[in-house]
């Protein structure tokens, strides 16, 4: 197979609207509330659209600050590990890059296996339990997505959207149907939406439970980022696209949410956590009508597996390309112009963790606690990029949109979500917490290694904007823009 090491992925392959299907099927909502919406309401009710709608915000400041370090510093591969240790700090950039990459071999291992549950559903669920032929099924769909990734961008995309296809118009007419029982038909246990709903009334360490699961449900937003080197437009475009992307995931979560809060009691949801959107689904309508919504979180799950390696094998190939992770992610293939050999072993990094888990007894309790690991780890690299979008930006608060949408709202964001990890990592205690714990162990001493290996991208000037001249700027804010456009360098797409 042909390849060349720190080749260019293919440039100018995909659009906005291209980047916000990436956006919104890298946070997989059908599959996020399959797995997790019922967790939700476990640990704060019917409160549940009030925590989604209050991290909505945070999420969005970050989305934000994608936008504004896409633009400013430039479009790269690496997105958030490039930014935050080219802008911030080198080392907690090749720390935020390395979580990136354990929180999505975690989620790559944790959402296949459901995939093979899922399969054998549709066709004969005697078979379910089966746990061999479980592995077997979820490793064929996974070979499947990874060859789809390192064929090409172009097809990869043109997958998600049929995927995302079929998970929204499921999810809409299946939250349709449900109002229609509660509003119309007034089933029993069924209630109205109330504005109660949208308000949180609870202590904090609750309040921080939540808000993991809540950020699980829209994280994958970053993985936009990554695209920067194959996007059209790419220093505008990715940034846009992860707005839109947050904002319309708002939107179907509140939709689906609220849907079955108005079908079912909060404790009727609560016992059907591990499958509340099949479940919803068998009290809606009959068979074989119901097995739509499997097929619904199983595109969704596959869409989020596909995404989910994108950006692990860019980041991965942008660390290799500054010689701070083995060469072989660097290959590029010369006809694809996707990482192909990185991708391929990620891939098999986590087909090996697929069997091993599956075949394993504490498959549940590792299922149970991906989701609060993956959650500690993503406030982690998030919270991170909307502190080092606010440093970057500090020299540079050209406007009023600049100095709330670049700078005040990504520090707060940042900060918050720093906070809530920090919170839930405490309140999780060592067991429950230990695979995000191990995760960054085991990066600090490869971090290590290659800091001593190569010591000049451990030690080079961070990059930074011009700094404003506030006196010009006030003076006459109109002409002073255009001495700020020709001053600020111009990203490297």
């Amino acid at each position: 197979m042909p390849d060349s090491s720190n080749a260019k992925l293919k440039s100018n392959a995909i659009n906005m609207f291209d980047n916000t299907v990436v956006g919104i099927a890298s946070t997989a909502p059908a599959y996020s509330l399959a797995v997790s919406f019922g967790s939700l309401i476990v640990i704060v009710g019917f409160m549940s659209p009030a925590v989604l709608l209050i991290n909505f915000l945070p999420i969005l400041g970050i989305a934000c600050a994608f936008y504004y370090m896409n633009k400013y510093y430039g479009p790269s591969a690496g997105g958030i590990y490039t930014w935050v240790g080219g802008g911030l700090n080198p080392h907690l950039g090749y720390m935020a890059g390395w979580a990136i990459i354990a929180a999505d071999v975690l989620q790559l291992i944790s959402g296949s296996i459901p995939v093979g549950t899922y399969t054998l559903d549709l066709f004969d669920p005697s078979l379910a339990n089966d746990t061999l032929l479980v592995s077997l099924i979820s490793a064929a769909w996974f070979v499947l997505v990874s060859l789809i990734v390192i064929r090409g961008i172009e097809i990869t995309i043109k997958f998600q959207w049929v995927l995302l296809l079929i998970e929204y118009v499921a999810l809409i007419v299946f939250a349709a149907i449900a109002l229609y029982h509660a509003y119309a038909l007034n089933v029993p246990g069924s209630s109205h939406i109330s504005w109660s709903w949208f308000i949180f009334h609870g202590n904090f360490a609750t309040f921080a439970s939540a808000t993991t699961i809540a950020v699980f449900f829209y994280w994958g937003v970053d993985s936009i980022t990554n695209l920067g080197e194959e996007s059209k437009d790419a220093a505008t475009n990715p940034g846009w696209a992860g707005i839109w992307a947050t904002v319309g995931l708002l939107v179907i979560f509140m939709i689906v949410a609220l849907s079955i809060q108005a079908l079912l009691p909060a404790k009727v949801i609560a016992e059907h956590q591990a499958d509340i959107l099949n479940y919803v689904a068998t009290r809606l309508v009959p068979y074989p009508w119901n097995d739509i919504m499997i097929l619904c979180v199983m595109s969704s799950t596959l869409a989020t597996l596909e995404t989910s390696l994108l950006p692990t094998a860019r980041v991965t190939l942008e660390m290799a390309r500054d010689k701070v992770f083995p060469k072989a992610f660097a290959r590029v293939h010369n006809t694809w112009k996707t990482p192909w050999l990185g991708t391929a072993i990620i891939g098999l990094i986590s087909l090996i963790g697929i069997f091993l888990l599956n075949l394993s007894s504490g498959v549940g309790h590792f299922l149970d606690s991906a989701l609060n690991n993956a959650g500690i780890m993503v406030a982690y690299y998030y919270g991170i990029t909307g502190i080092a979008c606010a440093w970057y930006m500090r020299r540079n608060l050209r406007n009023w949109s600049t100095i709330i949408l670049g700078f005040i709202f990504p520090l707060l964001s940042g900060m918050y979500l720093l906070i809530v990890g920090a919170e839930v990592l405490i309140e999780s205690g060592f067991t429950s917490s230990l695979p995000a714990l191990l995760s960054f162990v085991i990066g600090i001493p490869i971090m290590i290694y290659y800091a001593i290996k190569e010591k000049d991208w451990f030690k080079r000037p961070l990059k930074q904007l011009p700094r404003i001249d506030i006196k010009k700027f006030s003076e006459d804010p109109i002409e002073y823009q255009k001495e700020i456009e020709q001053m600020n360098p111009k990203p490297n797409v």
